[in-house]
């Protein structure tokens, strides 16, 4: 049998070992409570029903923004689906007033063309939601292009639908899908993160009765 010299053994042997890896980060990068009140999702109210309006692209940028939200969960801790009755819905999405043109959105420096306003309402308790969360969708700059505009809306979509999972706070980050004006065009690792936690940390406030 031919040996190996004792240096070159524990070179080949030293091939297979690894690195040490740094446990993943579960630290969230914002707070999510609203006045130290948590709200989220339960697992008995999933999938979460939109509604998103009918005129122009908003049920694409809902659809989207949906499935760039689920897309956060390592085990389907939030899934949603959207539904054609607002009178089901557990999240009613809509345009505040003029409809844009439904057009590829412009992928160049975003800017901010449009707002968003997401309203939950609570009952007389306090502790608990008392109808769907309402969301609407605003053109704030009327010099913007339609395709400047799409991009807004498809981002700010994005944004409120986060508030209606349950992240109720602003991030300062600017790289955030959850920035007080969102610049980017999908949720970072810190809206992961937050998310994540939001949805592992019991909640105070009720879903809404269906």
């Amino acid at each position: 049998m031919r040996y190996l010299p004792l240096a070159v053994a524990v070179a080949v042997a030293g091939v297979a070992c690894h690195e040490p890896t740094l446990p993943p980060n579960h630290t969230p990068a914002y707070a999510f409570d609203y006045f130290g009140d948590v709200f989220h999702w339960p697992q008995d109210r999933l999938s979460v029903r939109f509604f998103a309006d009918t005129r122009g692209a908003m049920r694409t940028y809902v659809q989207r923004g949906v499935n760039l939200w689920e897309q956060q969960f390592l085990y389907g801790e939030f899934r949603g689906v959207l539904v054609p009755d607002s009178t089901h819905a557990d999240v009613i999405v809509v345009w505040a007033d003029s409809v844009p043109p439904d057009v590829p959105p412009d992928e160049g420096a975003p800017i901010k063309a449009c707002v968003g306003t997401t309203t939950p309402e609570f009952d007389v308790s306090g502790v608990a939601l008392a109808g769907p969360i309402h969301t609407s969708l605003a053109v704030l700059m009327s010099s913007a292009t339609p395709a400047q505009l799409a991009a807004c809306m498809r981002r700010t979509v994005l944004h409120e639908l986060g508030h209606a999972l349950g992240l109720f706070q602003e991030a300062s980050d600017s790289l955030l899908i959850m920035n007080f004006t969102p610049w980017v065009n999908a949720p970072a690792d810190g809206d992961r993160r937050t998310v994540e936690v939001l949805y592992h940390t019991p909640p105070t406030i009720a879903p809404p009765p269906r």
